[in-house]
């Protein structure tokens, strides 16, 4: 086996589910700043390769360069990208100074954007990345649900996901003469375990809003993701792919 996936923000909630689910089939590249604390299951753990950076203060160019080197070293194969990862996210939802922008942009959108240019020499094609987006790109969120102890999704947060959907399909575009497919993916309510464990009550508002009347659990995220870095899904490219339950259309 020397096919290779990346994936940023491999430690969280959703990370981490995608990162197990890929190993089964691939040699997996997890970045974030905890990496290296993940649990693997123990079949697989030879198929993980940490790489722990804090995105805020890391280059592009030393991840690039650290990939390129993994990839001669044991003779790798890079087909896919999964751009997970997020950084400096505004603390309250109507934050929108030119410092607090800018920071969110770089941790929402453009280190994802440099880095999918960047390693776009060193893909196998055919390849595949894929950009991790959100609900709130394409609706807004209902103040009415949220409070002090649940805040409402930024601004920034739900325009600047907006833009990626808009950024995946512009790269679709220009990486289709070299192999390679570029979609997104937009996720609904898949809460983490301590906000269903603490807010019961924002549970059931989320719930409501699906058509399937409950939120997402942690592995439904992941089938998705197969799909798109497989050849089951070589015509796909541009697109934008909802797992919500159904949020978006109502």
């Amino acid at each position: 086996m020397n096919q290779l996936i990346i994936i940023t923000g491999c430690s969280g909630h959703l990370g981490s589910a995608m990162l197990n689910s890929l190993i089964k089939n691939y040699i997996v590249i997890g970045i974030s700043r905890s990496s290296q604390s993940i649990k693997i299951n123990p079949d697989f753990q030879s198929r993980f390769i940490p790489l722990n950076y804090d995105f805020s203060n890391q280059k592009v160019e030393d991840i690039v360069f650290k990939v390129q080197k993994l990839i001669d070293n044991r003779k790798l194969l890079l087909k896919g990208l999964v751009n997970n990862a997020i950084f400096n996210i505004p603390k309250s939802p109507l934050e929108i100074n030119s410092e607090e922008a800018a920071q969110c942009s770089e941790g929402v959108l453009s280190f994802h954007l440099r880095l999918s240019i960047s390693l776009k020499p060193f893909f196998s094609p055919p390849s595949s990345i894929i950009n991790i987006t959100s609900m709130y790109g394409k609706v807004s969120p209902d103040p009415s649900i949220y409070d002090e102890s649940n805040p409402m999704n930024s601004l920034l947060y739900g325009s600047l996901k907006a833009a990626f959907i808009q950024s995946s399909k512009y790269l679709s575009s220009v990486f289709s003469p070299h192999n390679i497919r570029v979609n997104s993916v937009s996720y609904g309510p898949f809460p983490s375990e301590k906000v269903i464990r603490n807010n019961p009550k924002f549970i059931n508002e989320l719930k409501k809003r699906t058509h399937l009347n409950r939120i997402g659990k942690p592995y439904e995220c992941a089938g998705v993701i197969k799909f798109l870095l497989s050849n089951e899904s070589s015509f796909i490219t541009g697109a934008d792919i909802p797992v919500d339950g159904g949020w978006t259309a109502w």
